[in-house]
């Protein structure tokens, strides 16, 4: 049934307008493999100006033979948009020193689109949907000491879209009833992964830290066999100290 909700809610945020009727969309026009890819740089936009708060901006990809390589770079503070599209083929990087705040961000929306990767202390900050594989395509987000910020949260997974979260990295979400059942569910289904779901990691969601937030981070547990090894440690110390206290 969490399924059939999750599904119906990514049907619904894809059906809704692309962009505000009194947006500009701005389109990334660094197509050639030169120079400057930073998104502050005004002459990476077809406008000729960087996008405003009231923009969308189309990171266009592959299908407009546009290579992942030229994909823009945030790497300086104060990047705006309204709606950010990472499109077929698309990606974005988001490095250190990084600041991009924007409404929503959608990925997959059009084709499978490359990753979103946050890294080096970058952070995306989303007043509205983090929209993962909108159209039923591919449509990644890496967060590796890094941080994405959001109202909400959907996964639409039927392409394979997901999350990962790395060392340091951190997804923070507003806090209710109906996000934190769905992170159990999108966790539970290996939608949102830590390091990739390599062994000894873990997904933590931590509802307390900071008020009205849930922090989604990547812990590392203990394998069962160093587990059963402690185990076994305070076992023989407690023996040990039992012979010593008959001695």
């Amino acid at each position: 049934m969490k399924h059939i909700l999750l599904k119906l809610t990514a049907a619904i945020l894809f059906m809704a307008p692309m962009h505000n009727a009194s947006a500009t969309v701005v389109y990334w026009n660094n197509n050639n493999g030169t120079g400057n890819r930073s998104w502050s740089v005004s002459s990476n936009w077809n406008t000729g100006t960087t996008p405003t708060s009231a923009d969308t901006a189309m990171i266009m990809g592959t299908a407009w033979s546009i290579s992942l390589g030229n994909m823009p770079i945030v790497s300086t503070a104060n990047n705006y948009a309204n709606q950010v599209y990472v499109e077929s083929g698309a990606g974005l990087s988001v490095r250190a020193g990084g600041l991009l705040t924007a409404t929503d961000l959608i990925t997959g929306h059009d084709g499978a689109s490359n990753v979103v990767d946050i890294s080096g202390g970058g952070r995306i900050t989303l007043s509205g949907y983090l929209n993962l594989g909108a159209g039923a395509f591919d449509g990644k987000v890496n967060i590796s000491n890094g941080s994405l910020l959001a109202n909400d949260l959907t996964i639409n997974s039927t392409g394979g879209a997901g999350m990962n979260i790395g060392t340091n990295g951190s997804f923070v979400l507003t806090s209710s009833a109906q996000n934190i059942s769905n992170l159990n569910y999108w966790i539970d289904n290996n939608m949102i992964t830590a390091n990739s779901g390599a062994a000894g990691w873990s997904v933590n969601v931590d509802t307390t830290s900071q008020a009205g937030k849930l922090v989604v981070t990547a812990v590392s547990v203990p394998e069962p066999s160093t587990l059963a090894s402690l185990g076994m440690g305070l076992v023989l110390l407690v023996a040990t100290r039992g012979l010593r206290k008959k001695s």
